[in-house]
């Protein structure tokens, strides 16, 4: 016969046993509707591979940072990029947006600073080779691991709200706050000058896997029909004039150049176009234009690359 000890032990650790099960299992069920209907509409992250996967223009303009804060998306004319993407991963994007529909009319970003060594130590984003991938796959392989980070910021802000996206996003573009102009004088030279170091490209880019990623880029683009236009962003007054300096700044520039040139495709250089004083009103700091530069810029490249607002046929 059972020692009643022992039967009441067992009925305890199966008692214990259960309620450890549903609490994991309510665990489970509230992260996922946290990262479902909480998280992810608020992440740019995500929110801009479900835009990528659902966009349906056969125009677009492609690039990091400069060109995503720098080129108001339309409808017509998305922005299709994100802060702090390589070369290799435009390449994912280009691939993976036009692996069902014809491009058109399409703006390419050539910056110097892409062969700068903090971007070519960047690994490709391993999120943009599954830019297919469904809900469950993204909340086992991407969210699980920052499941208790996400409840922590819940638990100390005591909201929800805490993941609501820093910046606007439309159609792309971030419309960006700030003015680089409101930054005293003597602060902006340094602040110029220690981007314009950690942005130099390295020597001998063009023998970069990098390199030829980008070349791989505009050769698809361009067997595919269609119409490029590789533009080269603006900086401030202060970036531009400690840039100039520097002789593999010039040589990267020729590089975009010449990719575009071996590929009948379109150059234009707009690296000095609001390199004056006057013009720091349209940058939020060193190199990215602002909510009131951008605007006025991106009449500016659809104008000069495709002739008209650049939309259409």
């Amino acid at each position: 016969m059972r020692n009643s000890s022992t039967s009441s032990f067992s009925v305890y650790l199966s008692r214990l046993f259960v309620v450890q099960a549903f609490l994991l299992l309510a665990f489970m069920l509230a992260s996922l509707a946290l990262v479902k209907y909480v998280v992810e509409p608020n992440d740019t992250l995500i929110s801009r591979l479900e835009f990528i996967k659902s966009a349906t223009a056969t125009n677009a303009a492609f690039g990091d940072s400069h060109m995503v804060w720098g080129f108001v998306g339309s409808p017509e004319f998305p922005t299709l990029g994100m802060e702090g993407e390589t070369i290799p991963d435009m390449e994912l994007r280009v691939r993976f947006y036009f692996q069902d529909k014809q491009p058109r009319k399409i703006i390419v970003q050539g910056d110097p600073h892409s062969f700068a060594p903090y971007k070519l130590e960047r690994t490709t984003h391993g999120y943009l080779e599954d830019m297919g991938d469904s809900f469950l796959r993204r909340f086992v392989e991407y969210h699980r691991e920052y499941l208790g980070l996400y409840w922590t910021k819940v638990l100390v802000n005591r909201s929800l709200q805490v993941f609501r996206p820093k910046y606007r996003i439309q159609w792309g573009w971030i419309a960006g706050a700030g003015r680089w102009s409101s930054v005293a004088p003597p602060a902006r030279v340094q602040q110029a000058i220690a981007r314009v170091k950690r942005q130099t490209p390295v020597e001998k880019f063009w023998h970069h896997e990098f390199a030829k990623s980008y070349l791989r880029s505009i050769a698809f683009l361009k067997s595919r029909g269609a119409d490029i236009c590789v533009v080269t962003m603006p900086v401030s007054y202060e970036y531009h004039k400690h840039a100039v300096e520097n002789p593999t700044v010039a040589a990267a520039i020729d590089f975009f150049r010449e990719s575009a040139e071996q590929n009948k495709a379109r150059y234009v250089n707009f690296f000095d176009l609001y390199a004056r004083p006057e013009f720091n009103d349209y940058f939020r700091d060193e190199d990215h234009l602002n909510q009131v530069g951008a605007p006025i810029f991106t009449k500016k490249v659809l104008s000069s690359c495709f002739g008209h607002n650049g939309a259409g046929a």
